[in-house]
């Protein structure tokens, strides 16, 4: 799972073949009325924006809030009647954000099908809840804070409960969110595209809803048993682990860096000693600033990068420097990364919901000895301390059993949601497929050849089943080269 904007990030479903998952009937007779409006932001001129007005707290409707949709017709002249969703992922960013990403809008599919990138309550235009908790620009340190500082927590939470119940912002409402939309666009049935966070909702829309979704393609997903950050730790520590047997198996790369193992274990020992500091320039004031950073710091940067094929080719070279006693390149990325945007305060109410109150006991502890440490564990669990906590659909841990055909895929560098969550996935769905991708992060964006992928996804939604999809161009995916200089 991602947090904030994590390179690409899409949704997805597993399903059941009735709504009887459940239990209720989604009463959606006063909410499907579509509002058209001016398509801000959207490139393509083709596209179409409504909103649609839904109850924040359907147990107790009062308050409605507004949900954008944009949707992008078919090129083609017979469309079919089956749309995709894209639904995005994080718990955070709002799936019209794929309308800027070459992955998310396939020229090939949209031949065939209209694309609805709808954003989910909490997101983007759908009474988004945004948290600044990295900043002033003038004050350069302050954007090397905690992960979770809470003294931003709890000024976000005052300053967002004023439009927002925030315990309501959770996968349950936004599953009902998400049929009251198909139901406003009167489609019967729709196929489900995404990944990383976007499965969970779109399993539990399936579990529901299940009769009304023609396809699934899942992208790094997650299953109904992960409970973000367990295990963040060890996820990470197994991707770098394989990342540097690749750099030791491509000349270049271990020339450049011969002792590279070596030199990531003296970084984090070094780390565990105290902080650092490096010297940085503010990506907008461009003034240079002596900044410090500890092993959490580190360690996030070394994470994040490793999200898509074309950060991790620079995480040799970043840790070199490193072990050379340069922090600048780590502490730049940084700054970048935390000063060009908010973090998402839907992240706290989906995961201090569903997620951290059922970790393990014992999380931290066995995450500690990893080079990415317990402080995701830690920071979440003291954060969840203050923020308001939704209802959990009591079925949502229990695996999404369905005959759907479901096409999933995963990076066997993904430090986040390994491809065994694929494959546990794979033992309740019977019609799906697993395709794993060499070289792949969370994201593939930078890798060569994903023309691999988009064509696998259009086959297989325009067939409506997996078997006899060919998988063989997966081999001819190749990753970046890894950088040794600047």
């Amino acid at each position: 799972m991602v947090v904030r904007r994590a390179v690409w990030l899409v949704v997805a479903m597993l399903a059941v073949a009735s709504c009887r998952g459940s239990g209720r009937a989604l009463d959606v007779s006063a909410s499907t009325t579509l509002e058209q409006e001016a398509c801000s932001g959207v490139s393509d001129s083709r596209a179409r924006c409504y909103r649609l007005a839904v109850p924040e707290n359907r147990s107790a409707p009062s308050r409605k809030i507004s949900l954008r949709i944009v949707l992008i017709p078919a090129t083609g002249t017979e469309p079919q009647p089956d749309p995709v969703f894209y639904l995005a992922g994080g718990p955070g960013q709002a799936a019209s954000s794929g309308l800027r990403d070459r992955m998310s809008v396939s020229p090939a599919i949209l031949r065939d099908r209209d694309m609805v990138f709808a954003d989910q309550r909490g997101t983007g235009g759908s009474n988004s809840l945004d948290c600044r908790f990295y900043g002033p620009p003038d004050a350069p340190q302050s954007y090397f804070d905690k992960f979770l500082p809470l003294d931003k927590v709890r000024e976000c939470r005052d300053a967002l409960s004023g439009a927002a119940d925030l315990a309501q912002y959770t996968t349950d409402a936004s599953v009902e969110d998400l049929e009251a939309i198909r139901v406003a666009l009167g489609r019967a049935r729709i196929n489900l595209v995404g990944g990383s966070y976007g499965t969970r909702l779109a399993m539990e829309y399936a579990r529901r809803y299940g009769q009304n979704v023609r396809t699934v393609t899942l992208e790094s997903p997650v299953t109904a048993s992960t409970h973000a950050p367990e295990g963040f730790g060890r996820f990470a520590d197994r991707a770098l682990g394989k990342l540097v047997e690749e750099c030791a198996a491509t000349p270049s790369c271990h020339q450049a860096f011969p002792k590279l193992a070596d030199e990531i274990k003296v970084v984090f020992e070094r780390l565990r000693q105290g902080p650092v500091t490096a010297t940085v320039a503010h990506p907008a004031q461009k003034k240079p600033a002596r900044v410090t950073l500890t092993r959490d710091h580190v360690a996030e940067v070394v994470r994040y990068m490793m999200y898509s094929a074309q950060g991790g080719s620079y995480v040799p070279l970043y840790l070199h420097h490193a072990f050379n006693g340069n922090f600048e390149p780590i502490a730049t990325f940084l700054i970048r990364w935390r000063a060009q945007g908010t973090f998402d305060g839907l992240y706290l109410s989906v995961t201090c919901a569903e997620d951290v109150p059922f970790i393990a006991q014992d999380a931290a502890e066995r995450d500690e000895p990893t080079y990415l440490g317990s402080y995701r564990v830690r920071q979440q669990r003291e954060a969840c301390a203050e923020w308001p906590r939704g209802t959990v659909f009591p079925q949502q841990f229990e695996p999404v059993r369905s005959s759907l055909p479901v096409l999933m895929t995963s990076g066997d560098l993904d430090p986040v949601t390994p491809a065994a969550n694929a494959d546990e996935l794979a033992k309740t769905l019977p019609n799906s497929l697993h395709v794993r991708i060499p070289f792949s992060g969370h994201s593939p964006n930078g890798l060569a050849g994903l023309e691999c992928l988009d064509e696998l996804k259009r086959v297989f939604i325009e067939r409506g089943r997996t078997q006899g999809l060919d998988t063989s161009c997966v081999s001819k995916i190749t990753r970046p080269s890894f950088a040794t200089s600047w």
